[in-house]
């Protein structure tokens, strides 16, 4: 891939301050600003650009952290007011202990297809310099979310169909290289003095499609007399839309934060996870992991009980996490470490083979673990395996190769464990399941009926509790621990 001049030094620097030790300040707080020229500024530089707030710093083109002021971004010559300066105004307010950070990145003209890792855009990468940027910013600070203006490139009848998808993939890898699965993201309104209007409907669907989002609208908004270009007045209060709406996710965060944690984790690839548990979970708007594996068929015809691997890949389009089941669901422990890792292994290659990523959660089959498979699950880049063990997870307590889970299930014994579970579980613990066919024929002694699952989703709706998948267990470890 090429790379220009800026870029190279961009690359040079961040790992120039890689090898530094520099301690990152809580109280920094970071914002990420990308998009096109509405994001960038086009309006006209007044008297009000040089009023600065030493509060408020941003990342000017050397990479170097200067007092804020207008305009923010240098991507193009005609830079000028943007939503930057009042955005962070009002995430300060009266608080007198942070100080904003705002990482300026937008590139005025570029369409969404160019913010996607090695696009070029006349000279630069959006894409890949954002995420530079932020990360060499994050050396000194939090980052706590992204404002995203961008629209008027894709405002067309054939492009904006398309939009929705690609936004959706955006945030879910500005998520993950950034190491932040819940990070707020804002989105915003072109103005709506534009000829046409395709985008608009489009990004409003972002809330419903994306956890952890948020549309502004651009009502009431004026042009600079081009009927594309917020003016300078009008761009302040996109930047005050914008924090109100940040605040608000970061609020709803925080309350997040403090409940309960629970994982779902369904086993052994069995259709009903796609026919059933799928179409619930995203009626109820939760994450889940799949732990998938080609479980033993005594006779052909039990193939009708299992998904097969176009339909595990769709459920990776739908947003859930595939994690690892072995290939065959083998007992670990009586396994070499030979076998052990070439039953890894073909989960790993049928994933790759259908688009999935690589898995870094594990599930034991039969919940039957010892030293050597967890050796084994390290060497081979696994984050998380889940064993049995009717217990809460303790990160402190609790090995991430190792993590305790409950077995759900409509049984009598299973039920009345699931429910007391649920109802026992406290603010900031952590509690993992095991669930296998809903309903499951194979095996009827693990079964849970649709009817309970429904009531059990209900139950963990109704009280609010933070419903994750393995994977993002990450970010509140971290939180927890640090």
């Amino acid at each position: 891939m090429k790379r220009t001049g800026f870029h190279i030094f961009l690359l040079c620097s961040v790992l120039r301050l890689t090898a530094q030790h520099n301690r990152v300040d809580s109280n920094f707080h970071l914002y990420l600003l990308i998009g096109q020229s509405n994001m960038a500024g086009r309006g006209a530089v007044d008297a009000e650009r040089k009023t600065s707030n030493p509060q408020i710093l941003m990342l000017d083109s050397l990479n170097q952290w200067v007092l804020a002021t207008d305009p923010v971004h240098y991507d193009k010559p005609v830079a000028g007011v943007g939503p930057a300066i009042s955005f962070a105004k009002n995430m300060l307010g009266d608080d007198k202990e942070i100080k904003i950070g705002l990482i300026p990145c937008a590139w005025g003209g570029s369409p969404i297809k160019v913010w996607q890792p090695g696009a070029t855009y006349f000279n630069a990468h959006p894409y890949d310099d954002a995420i530079a940027r932020t990360k060499m910013a994050m050396q000194k600070g939090v980052l706590k979310g992204i404002i995203w203006h961008q629209g008027e490139s894709d405002n067309d009848s054939g492009r904006a169909v398309l939009y929705l998808d690609k936004l959706k993939t955006l945030i879910q890898r500005l998520r993950t290289d950034l190491q932040n699965p819940n990070l707020p993201f804002i989105a915003g309104e072109i103005g709506h003095f534009n000829k046409t209007d395709f985008i608009n409907p489009i990004v409003n669907h972002l809330p419903g499609a994306v956890k952890n989002t948020s549309v502004i609208s651009a009502k009431g908004l004026t042009d600079k007399g081009d009927k594309l270009h917020f003016d300078a007045s009008s761009a302040r209060e996109l930047g005050k839309r914008y924090a109100t709406a940040m605040q608000q996710l970061q609020s709803q965060n925080i309350a997040s934060a403090k409940a309960p944690i629970i994982v779902l984790c369904f086993d052994d690839a069995e259709i009903s996870h796609y026919t059933i548990v799928a179409p619930l979970l995203k009626k109820y708007g939760f994450d889940a992991t799949f732990m998938v594996c080609e479980m033993p068929r005594k006779q052909p015809a039990d193939s009708v009980y299992y998904m097969n691997w176009q339909q595990i890949a769709a459920l990776h389009k739908q947003g859930f996490e595939i994690g690892n089941h072995t290939g065959h669901h083998k007992n670990m422990t009586k396994l070499s470490r030979e076998e052990m890792q070439k039953e890894i292994a073909y989960i790993e290659i049928k994933c790759k083979e259908y688009g999935i990523p690589k898995p870094v959660s594990f599930a034991y089959p039969g919940n039957r673990s010892d030293s050597l498979s967890q050796v084994v699950l390290a060497e081979m880049g696994y984050r998380f395996a889940r064993a049995g063990g009717s217990s809460y997870y303790n990160p402190q307590r609790d090995s991430r190769l190792i993590i305790p889970s409950y077995t759900m299930g409509s049984t009598e014994k299973l039920g009345e464990r699931t429910i007391q579970a649920l109802k026992n579980v406290q603010p900031g613990q952590i509690l993992v399941f095991t669930i296998h066919g809903v309903p499951d024929i194979v095996h009827p002694d693990y079964t849970t009926s649709e009817a309970a699952l429904t009531e059990f989703l209900q139950f963990i709706k109704d009280r609010k509790f933070n419903v994750i998948t393995l994977k993002d267990l990450d970010i509140h470890i971290n939180k927890a621990t640090n």
